[in-house]
């Protein structure tokens, strides 16, 4: 009876992990010619991810109306080369701020800096 039931048991896990199915979340590709502003569009980001360890106590200070310079005197930003700016390398997967933010607001982030990282738009 336990022959059978093991093999059954067998089956079924078999037969589980065979039929699983891989979801994967594709995000719209941000349109990199429309200007992303600072404050409508990337401070919600640091507000509802960062602020929480970066208002102040650990720099940068990403809170409301410290942010920008915070970011730009710390040379966070690197619009030279924007995928080596910290702010972005910082987010990346596989470091010690993975998943703090979605893929979407990540790519939002780099746009901006590509932009020039404007405080407002022009």
């Amino acid at each position: 009876m336990t022959k059978r039931l093991m093999f059954v048991l067998a089956i079924f896990f078999s037969l589980s992990i065979i039929s699983c199915e891989k979801h994967v979340i594709e995000y719209p590709e941000i349109d990199e010619t429309i200007p992303i502003d600072f404050t409508t569009e990337i401070i919600p980001i640091f507000t509802d991810a960062c602020v929480s360890c970066h208002s102040g106590g650990i720099a940068p200070n990403l809170s409301v109306g410290n942010a920008y310079n915070s970011l730009i005197d710390g040379e966070y930003v690197n619009i030279e080369v924007p995928e080596s700016s910290e702010l972005y390398t910082k987010l990346l997967p596989g470091t010690s701020h993975d998943g703090r933010i979605t893929e979407p607001n990540l790519e939002k982030i780099l746009v901006w800096i590509k932009q020039g990282a404007k405080e407002n738009i022009d």
